[in-house]
């Protein structure tokens, strides 16, 4: 739905503007496109019109409802629930609020941060009572791993975030 913020486009738009700015995180292929502008136009977060071309076949133009941004504007304020989330879907969320020029980005940014550091306290209380060497070495992978996000978020997210003109 955030490459329908600026505006309508068709499929074949959607899928280079998701490989232009995203492809570096998330492939999304075509036929997931359309599944998904289907389910997304089924519950009436889009609306679709074909539009006809001179030379070429008509196309399907997809621009989204207000409930649409509504959703899409909900998902992109809360901040993944698992780490192995953060490396596709906060990236995208950073991008969509830099690009989109969305206040609340760096709010997005703490909150991650918080979430991070609940995750951490869980693993670390399971690391002191786990008994099995092999299950605390997992743990301590996994704590090191919510780490080096942490300071990532700080280092860098926070930063990227703060370049963005309506940063708060």
């Amino acid at each position: 739905m955030g490459a329908l913020m600026g505006g309508p486009r068709h499929g074949y738009e959607i899928q280079q503007f998701l490989e232009t700015a995203l492809g570096s995180t998330w492939h999304v292929g075509m036929s997931q496109i359309y599944a998904v502008l289907k389910r997304l136009e089924e519950k009436g977060f889009l609306r679709s019109s074909m539009e006809s071309q001179e030379t070429r076949p008509s196309r399907r133009v997809f621009s989204i409802m207000p409930g649409g941004e509504a959703a899409f504007l909900g998902w992109l304020h809360r901040p993944a629930e698992h780490v192995r989330d953060l490396r596709i879907e906060f990236l995208a969320k950073l991008f969509f609020f830099r690009r989109l020029s969305l206040p609340g980005g760096a709010a997005l940014v703490a909150a991650q941060a918080g979430v991070l550091d609940q995750q951490r306290e869980k693993m670390v209380r399971r690391r002191r009572e786990e008994k099995d060497p092999f299950n605390r070495l997992v743990l301590a992978f996994k704590i090191a791993t919510v780490d080096a996000w942490r300071k990532w978020l700080i280092e860098q997210a926070a930063v990227f975030i703060g370049d963005s003109p309506n940063a708060c």
